[in-house]
């Protein structure tokens, strides 16, 4: 692995920690139980990242694959408050879709900016998994804000 990668590799981790400790100490924070749960599964979903990233073999075909999701978008309109303990569901909604959102975006800029390709791949390959993460939120966010309102 080349040290061009290793560093790629290690700055992608060190902001997944970033959004786990964030995840972490957000869901210790919130009072209501459900919106705690679904703070508490980001963080887990990040770690999971942490891990895959931790164990890359960039010889693997998966780096090399195509990576498409459809993007509903809502996140792109939504404006988050600061974290708090008394926010509702969908005010974590709103921050958990901005934070995948903006960590999707320094992916797919850091693959813009790659001169290797595998760490193009690699970059690109995280962009659609941040991306999966926005959409899982966006999801929540149809099913449960916008069948209420």
């Amino acid at each position: 692995m080349d040290n061009m990668l290793k560093e790629a590799i290690d700055f992608a981790i060190e902001k997944e920690q970033e959004a786990v400790d964030f995840y972490t100490d957000l869901a210790k924070k919130i009072k209501h139980k459900e919106i705690a749960e679904e703070i508490a599964k980001l963080a887990d979903m990040e770690a999971g990242h942490k891990k895959k990233l931790q164990a890359i073999d960039i010889s693997d075909p998966f780096w090399t694959r195509e990576h498409k999701n459809q993007d509903l978008k809502i996140a792109d309109y939504i404006v988050p408050e600061e974290p708090s303990a008394e926010m509702n569901l969908q005010d974590v909604l709103a921050l958990a879709m901005q934070r995948e959102l903006a960590a999707k975006r320094l992916y797919t800029d850091l693959a813009a900016i790659s001169s290797d390709e595998n760490v193009k791949k690699m970059f690109l390959t995280l962009a659609d998994e941040e991306a999966e993460h926005k959409n899982y939120f966006e999801r929540i966010w149809d099913d449960k804000v916008l069948s209420e309102n």
